[in-house]
């Protein structure tokens, strides 16, 4: 943490391949972007800019959710999930194929490697759009010889906003699965849940990486640091410049560090649970 990577970012014109729609709000938007591609790692974004106007003037950040063929210097399309819930995400949900979309990034520091050993279990825990990141770095560990034993714990408040679960299952990934309405899986929260996978892997090396809604990276940095678990949290916070300029994403550092503030955009997005605050 605190490298400046902004060293390889660029700025590209790039255009829409596809728009998925995935339902309940939900797309998946394919991008030619062969000269950023090959950049990425999973835990980065992109500040993505559409149209030719100064509307919207501020850049949106995405994590990046695929990159295809696979990542890696041969990927060349990079695939961002889109939740609607504003002006800009609905333009991009109406994007289609030959659309134009600006591009600037790689952004942020890529997601850590946490050493579990050979019996050892790493649990990626997401919800809402923090399925995205995730998605990515499962897909970097299945094409990385000895990666660690990792399971993926996804969580939504009903059945049909479990965004991304056949993408980690169609990767082998063993997954599951928490509602809040007991719709589907188990009948709570996706915190819950890693409460009990860690109470049946007693003895076993365990490490994490969650993201999710600010809520859910709250309830989890609580868990982690009250059962001392080495875990990281990829923070969703809004970065209208994305490279530390504007000092807009700032969050207090625990008390007794020299630092009051650091930037999620360029100390991240990424930051293990015992180094965030209480409140952030």
């Amino acid at each position: 943490m605190g490298t400046q990577p902004t060293t390889r970012a660029r700025v590209d014109s790039c255009a829409v391949l596809a728009n998925v729609d995935l339902g309940e709000g939900w797309y998946r938007l394919e991008i030619e972007a062969p000269h950023l591609a090959p950049l990425i790692a999973a835990g980065q974004f992109l500040q993505v800019r559409i149209g030719d106007g100064d509307d919207p003037l501020i850049r949106r950040p995405f994590s990046v959710y695929d990159l295809k063929p696979e990542p890696g210097p041969d990927a060349h399309q990079v695939d961002l999930l889109v939740q609607v819930v504003g002006p800009v995400t609905r333009t991009m949900a109406a994007l289609r194929a030959g659309d134009p979309i600006d591009l600037l990034g790689p952004l942020g520091n890529p997601m850590p490697g946490p050493e579990v050993g050979d019996d050892g279990l790493l649990l990626l825990v997401g919800g809402g759009i923090g399925v995205a990141p995730l998605f990515l770095y499962c897909r970097e560990l299945a094409q990385t010889p000895g990666s660690p034993r990792h399971r993926v714990l996804l969580g939504a408040r009903r059945r049909s906003l479990l965004i991304g679960e056949e993408g980690f299952v169609d990767l082998g990934v063993d997954t599951a699965v928490a509602t809040d309405d007991g719709s589907r899986g188990h009948h709570g929260t996706v915190v819950d849940l890693l409460g009990q996978h860690l109470d049946g892997a007693a003895g076993v090396t365990v490490a994490g990486i969650g993201c999710g809604p600010h809520g859910m990276n709250v309830a989890l940095r609580d868990l982690a640091v009250s059962r001392q678990l080495p875990f990281w949290i990829s923070l969703e916070n809004y970065m209208p410049c994305g490279f530390g300029a504007c000092f807009g994403c700032v969050i207090a550092t625990p008390e007794g560090q020299p630092l009051r503030y650091r930037r999620v955009c360029v100390d991240g997005p990424t930051f293990r649970a015992d180094d965030l605050p209480e409140r952030f």
